[in-house]
């Protein structure tokens, strides 16, 4: 199945180009005035693009930063994505191969673009939390330090854009090492806006929201909106007859927006939300090692049930609650001579609190978790220059802060806990775990766009920036430690260069060069691992070091347009986590270097009217090239004389799928001037790959392709819009796991996706 599925996707690339080829040599003859006046049109999108301004692209418009390097990326506009039923940044990954999201639970999320990101890959054990994300998330220009800030539910939204790679390191002020994802949300203006959605389907799914915008005063517009989602559980508790693993959050988002010229605008933006779920992993399976399965002795020995699939046998059951809010005030100024002036702050304000117990039949240990309050605030202050000639430039300040504080419990119960880890000391005990953590981060940056020869542009930055972090950890009634004050201050430079070159008007090339490096970490939620020893506590700086070639072609005559590109990074001293058995404890260790090198392909195909295919497909080979003393799988350390450590040097890199695509096709048909019917298909589809650092075969997600339609009707009658359809999530019913972990003895559990879902939507605009 395997060799076919790479065969399909090679063939599709070989037919692509195939008809590229042919539809370069039609398109350019001189018969075709058709292929003229839009080789004309494009060419003049070309120019407007390199000169910053907004552009007409599918009906949509767009404001492109002229100083954003050329690279692998992926634009959805926010009515693309309620279309599709893409909600959060979990489902944004079915549209975009290169995404790969961990959501497990709403703090301990990781995402990754190509296989560099968070580092994740916790074998067991719980949320560390003082790593910093190598793939930025920004909302509305505002730094996001924790995944789960996105977690459910897009309100009021413009658009999102995923971009692959280093080379956005020095235009975004954070870590961004890996890629970043950019969240745009719409600007009130002039024009009244009402709108409503309201979306149901099986186990309890449901979208609802509402919006007002519109003009408040002379030059004064403002809006607000509300969104309610839920996804009722779907893993069924025997022991209670209930259902588990779902969800329900409500958020709301209010803007002002200020113009009093055409010069000077301000934005002011404010929002709220609060969410509850109930993450709950099943078993997947337990190993047999040496013709002994340990997991499944413990479990007869006590009376641990075992139960696989959409089900599970809890005594205490997991939830969490998350809260969150945030302002930010904006500004942008134009003066003399076209200069401009812009500065973006923020507030945000986070705070999560899981109660988690054992995922068994038996009370091991119950009430646990890690609460978190995490508050952070930032500044952007950029200057850009006009458009000269042949050079122009942005140059600026970031800064960035953080006050982190953790505070844990572990309960464990009488009798059962005992003897459940063979030490009577669990018996009744009570682990606590205090963490603290300062983090502040300055940086200056420049980057210029410079077009010495008339198809010739090179894009050139650089950043350099400061990070100054403190902290403390203190463990209470089991292996007592206190790290007393942590500090570390580390350089953080990035640098990049962009060359693009216009073989025509239709044909771009580009080479990019980055070097970026990402802040190092203090193990402020676990202190330091027993082993290790107390140099556990500080984690070195991650740096990425990457290149990509690409090209970029449209083909007016074949309708369509596509982008390839090769793409070869190197990572070193790769931030990951660990387990340490004396404590049952995840901590934050470095793992060695890795080398992440693909090739990227994405197409948007119009081959007759009104139909719309878009293929993305993304070919990754991610492996360890150094990585000596890593945690050894249980299939290897639970054998009866285990070595210390494994060699992985060679081995795949966790949660990187080496194929991964999607396919999207939209077509619609009118029915007269007022009313039309469309229909939507996507399918996406990833190889198997392993869930955790130690490459464990038993914790190895397996390949899945998730397809989902809609067919739906539009009418539009005195001003006002109505769109209604009928939707299936996951149409094959595909049983499939988004994460997996190592448990105890051998086991391994997961968290799985959503079973197909069945509903339809109803949206009003007016």
């Amino acid at each position: 199945m395997s060799i076919s599925r790479h065969a399909f996707a090679s063939g599709f690339l070989l037919a692509t180009t195939l008809l590229s080829t042919n539809a370069w040599s039609e398109q350019t003859s001189p018969s075709s005035n058709s292929s003229h006046k839009k080789l004309h049109k494009l060419a003049k999108q070309r120019r407007n693009l390199a000169a910053g301004e907004s552009v007409e692209v599918l009906g949509n418009r767009i404001t492109i930063d002229r100083q954003r390097p050329t690279s692998s990326s992926y634009h959805f506009t926010g009515k693309e994505l309620e279309s599709e039923r893409i909600n959060t940044i979990e489902d944004l990954q079915q549209l975009s191969p290169s995404l790969n999201v961990d959501a497990a639970d709403p703090f301990n999320s990781s995402i990754s673009i190509r296989g560099m990101g968070d580092g994740g890959g916790q074998t067991g054990g719980e949320a560390n939390v003082g790593m910093p994300s190598s793939v930025g998330l920004f909302l509305d220009g505002v730094y996001l330090s924790r995944p789960s800030m996105m977690a459910h539910g897009f309100n009021d939204l413009d658009s999102i854009d995923v971009y692959n790679g280093a080379t956005q390191g020095t235009l975004y002020p954070a870590n961004v090492t890996a890629g970043v994802i950019d969240i745009k949300t719409r600007v009130p203006t002039a024009t009244t806006r009402r709108e409503a959605f309201f979306s149901y389907g099986s186990y309890g799914y449901m979208r609802a929201s509402a919006l007002v915008s519109g003009k408040i005063l002379n030059n004064l517009y403002g809006s607000i909106s509300y969104n309610h989602t839920a996804q009722g559980g779907y893993i069924k508790n025997v022991r209670y007859g209930n259902s588990v693993n779902g969800y329900h959050g409500d958020s709301v988002r209010t803007q002002l927006y200020y113009t009093p010229n055409e010069n000077l605008n301000f934005r002011l933006i404010a929002d709220y939300s609060a969410e509850r779920e109930t993450p709950t992993p099943v078993l997947y399976k337990s190993i047999t090692v040496e013709g002994v399965n340990q997991f499944e002795n413990m479990s007869a020995a006590l009376g641990n049930h075992i139960i696989t699939g959409r089900a599970t046998d809890l005594d205490y059951q997991n939830y969490d609650t998350t809260q969150q809010l945030g302002v930010s005030p904006q500004i942008s100024w134009r003066f003399g001579g076209g200069w401009k002036l812009s500065s973006i702050s923020s507030f945000r304000y986070f705070y999560t609190n899981p109660v988690m117990s054992d995922p068994y039949s038996i009370n091991v240990y119950y009430n646990s978790g890690t609460n978190v309050r995490d508050r952070t605030w930032y500044e952007n202050i950029r200057f850009d220059s006009p458009q000269w000639k042949t050079i122009n430039f942005a140059t600026g300040f970031a800064y960035s802060g953080e006050s982190l504080n953790t505070n844990a419990i572990s309960q464990y119960s009488d009798g059962v806990s005992g003897a459940w880890y063979k030490s009577t000391s669990y018996d009744n005990l009570t682990v606590y775990r205090y963490g603290s953590l300062r983090d502040d981060y300055y940086s200056l940056y420049a980057q210029a766009t410079a077009h010495p020869l008339k198809r010739l542009t090179v894009k050139f930055g650089f950043r350099e920036g400061i990070d100054d972090k403190s902290g403390t950890f203190r463990r209470l009634n089991k292996s007592p430690f206190y790290s007393g004050v942590l500090s570390k201050t580390t350089a953080l430079p990035s640098a990049m260069v962009n060359v693009d070159y216009d073989l025509d008007n239709l044909t771009k090339f580009y080479v990019a060069l980055s070097y970026g490096k990402k802040a190092g970490a203090l193990n402020i939620s676990s202190g330091s691992a027993g082993k290790a020893g107390f140099d556990s506590l500080y984690i070195k700086p991650e740096t990425t070091e990457s290149i990509e070639v690409g090209l970029h072609k449209d083909i007016p005559a074949a309708k369509l347009d596509f982008k390839i590109d090769y793409f070869n990074a190197l990572v070193k001293d790769f931030q990951t986590q660990g387990y340490d058995t004396e404590t049952q404890q995840t901590y934050l260790t470095n793992a060695g270097n890795y080398r992440s090198r693909g090739v990227e392909y994405t197409m948007n195909w119009r081959p007759i009217k009104n139909l719309t295919i878009t293929p993305n497909v993304l070919y990754n080979d991610t492996k360890y090239l150094s990585y000596d003393n890593a945690r050894c799988a249980p299939e290897v350390s639970l054998q009866s004389q285990p070595p210390a450590s494994c060699n992985l040097n060679g081995r795949p890199v966790f949660r990187a799928p080496k194929l991964s695509l999607s396919v999207m096709g939209r077509y619609e048909h009118s029915l007269n001037d007022k009313s039309s019917l469309y229909a939507t298909v996507r399918y996406s589809y990833r190889t198997a790959t392993f869930a955790t650092v130690d490459d464990s075969p038993s914790a190895k997600i397996p390949a899945y392709g998730l397809l989902n339609f809609s067919l739906g009707y539009k009418l539009k009658v005195h001003g006002t819009s109505l769109d209604t359809s009928i939707w299936v999530n996951n149409v094959l019913d595909k049983t499939y796991y988004m994460s997996l972990r190592e448990g105890d003895y051998g086991s391994v559990f997961g968290w799985m996706g959503t079973p197909r879902v069945i509903g339809g939507s109803v949206g009003v605009h007016f």
